[in-house]
């Protein structure tokens, strides 16, 4: 590899880790005031703490990732050219096409990363951060809520037990009213804890469970000798479940969508899933044609580098729009989730392409060659 190519790709490399690095520090922060209540009123340590918050990390870097190689790119960019590096290597021969070669190594680079992050990384954090989180609210409520008190686990959710006879809790009371048109409530005479190999419950003994909705006014109780409530229903952010496809392994995700098993609903969800999680790490390869075509050619120190940088976010955020509304319109179509998949794969060429022809890197002669080549084919000749 040659100097120059070494220079740019630590040049963009640096740029985009330290953009990366930031951008993740500040989401980390607000993501951890936002569990800080694990160690506040739910009387966990530092170290779960961590465990909890770090495991977001992963999602938050494979979501930021493509993002903070497109302002890497930009500021490495804008450098070559306000300290005249890229006039002096245009000047001394190096052509565009020569320039897009360790843009397109780092932009490779950063995509493999980005794309072991979302196939492989992502969803295992997710579900050993679930799992965690269960964890923590079933020793929350053996360990550290005190009998005879109405303690609020999460807002709308009420638990209360009268006291506590080995590890079994008597006289349990919950409510439920975070779905403001099914309130629930349970009320038992004991339960402990179960822990199962696909999730812990509170196993209810000797009890009941009333519905109240706001379209009838009277309220159906239903009495049961056991009743096993998953604790996954009590832990913060109840609608993304463990069986939620964004949580899901890859691999799991590919047999469900092939194996046509879910309802619909679920099979396009599962289809934008996959989608999603393979097209992130391909938006490097079209931030990157992006950058180049905007910024990648030389200025004078006179020219104001603000109109490429404005130039080159507009349209960065309009290929992620466009990205993002085709993953919206993904349907049970293996071609429409293939094509979504790759479309910033195929923005990213047709960009490249269209620069390096109106740099005269390839000139049009040799299309118009290659078109009449391919129409003086023999089954295109009269048969006469």
């Amino acid at each position: 590899m040659a100097v120059i190519d070494r220079y740019l790709i630590r040049s963009i490399g640096l740029a985009g880790l330290s953009a990366l690095g930031a951008l993740t520090l500040v989401i980390w922060i607000s993501q951890a005031m936002h569990d800080v209540d694990l160690i506040t009123t739910q009387g966990q340590s530092l170290i779960a703490f961590l465990k909890v918050t770090g495991l977001t990390l992963p999602a938050m870097a494979a979501i930021i990732g493509p993002v903070a190689f497109f302002i890497g790119l930009i500021v490495a960019l804008n450098r070559l050219n306000s300290d005249s590096e890229l006039a002096v290597l245009t000047a001394s021969g190096m052509s565009p096409a020569r320039l897009l070669r360790p843009v397109l190594i780092t932009a490779f680079l950063a995509s493999l990363v980005c794309g072991t992050l979302t196939v492989w990384v992502v969803p295992s954090s997710i579900q050993t951060w679930r799992t965690m989180i269960t964890q923590i609210r079933s020793d929350f409520l053996t360990k550290i809520i005190k009998p005879g008190r109405f303690n609020e686990l999460e807002k709308g959710v009420v638990f209360h037990y009268r006291e506590r006879s080995g590890d079994a809790l008597l006289g349990i009371f919950i409510q439920d009213s975070r779905d403001p048109e099914l309130v629930l409530v349970y009320i038992a005479e004991r339960g402990r804890i179960v822990v199962g190999k696909d999730g812990n419950y509170l196993v209810l003994e000797n009890g009941s469970v009333q519905r109240e909705t706001q379209r009838t006014q009277d309220a159906s109780i239903v009495a049961f000798q056991r009743y096993a409530l998953d604790l996954s229903q009590l832990a913060p952010g109840n609608d993304e479940v463990v069986f939620q496809p964004h949580e899901r392994l890859t691999t799991d995700l590919i047999m469900a969508y092939v194996e046509q098993k879910e309802p619909s609903a679920v099979e396009a969800r599962i289809g934008g899933e996959l989608a999603d999680r393979f097209a992130t790490p391909l938006f490097t390869i079209a931030f990157a044609a992006v950058a180049l075509t905007t910024l990648g050619r030389p200025r004078t120190t006179r020219s104001s580098a603000a109109s490429g940088i404005v130039a080159a976010i507009i349209i960065g955020a309009l290929v992620r729009v466009a990205g993002f509304t085709l993953l919206v319109g993904v349907k049970n179509s293996p071609f429409i989730v293939v094509i979504s998949a790759l479309f910033p794969l195929f923005v990213g060429v047709i960009i490249i392409i269209w620069n390096m022809v109106a740099s005269r890197t390839i000139k049009l002669s040799y299309i118009e060659r290659l078109v009449s080549k391919l129409s003086s084919f023999p089954w295109r000749r009269s048969r006469a």
